[in-house]
C-alpha cells in the first residue's frame, strides 16, 4: 500500500482551483509551488511540504502552518485535510480577503477579512495580496 504525500494531492488540486493562476512546480527539496507575486512589495508565494504538514510562506511578511494535529489520520487523509486548508487559504487570499501585516525584521501575521479587532503593531505595513493598503500612522 502506498501512501501519498501532501505535495503528490496539494499540486493536482492547486492546477484544478486555479487554472488561471500560473504557478512554478518545484521539486523536492525545492517548494512544492511558487506563486508569483502579483505585487512586488507582497512577494511570492511559497507553499513547503514539511511532511506533516504545509507551509505558506508570503514574501518576506508572514508564514503559516496548515497541520490538523489529528493523530488518528492516515497519511492519505492528512494529505487531503492539508491540502484542503491550504486551498480554502489560497482562495480567501487570492480574492483579497486576507489582511497580511508585518514589522520588518521584527513580526508578521494575517487575518482573514472582516475581522475585529486587529491584533498588530500599531507601526505594521499592511498588505493585501494584490498589493500594500496605505499606512495610517499617526504624526510624531
Amino acid at each position: 500500500m502506498t501512501t501519498v504525500s501532501i505535495r503528490d494531492v496539494l499540486v493536482p488540486a492547486l492546477r484544478q482551483r486555479f487554472p488561471a493562476r500560473p504557478f512554478v512546480e518545484g521539486v523536492p527539496p525545492n517548494p512544492v509551488a511558487t506563486f508569483p507575486a502579483a505585487h512586488s512589495t507582497v512577494g511570492d508565494l511559497l507553499i513547503l511540504d514539511d511532511g506533516e504538514e504545509a507551509t505558506v510562506v508570503i514574501g518576506r511578511h508572514t508564514h503559516s502552518h496548515f497541520n490538523p494535529y489529528d493523530a488518528t489520520l492516515s497519511p492519505d487523509q492528512l494529505a487531503q485535510v492539508v491540502t484542503d486548508s491550504v486551498l480554502q487559504f489560497l482562495t480567501d487570499l487570492f480574492d483579497d480577503r486576507v489582511l497580511i501585516w508585518s514589522v520588518p525584521g521584527r513580526s508578521g501575521g494575517w487575518t482573514i477579512l472582516p475581522r475585529e479587532p486587529l491584533r498588530m503593531p500599531p507601526d505594521a505595513d499592511k498588505f493585501l495580496w494584490s498589493g500594500p493598503l496605505p499606512t495610517t500612522r499617526e504624526p510624531a
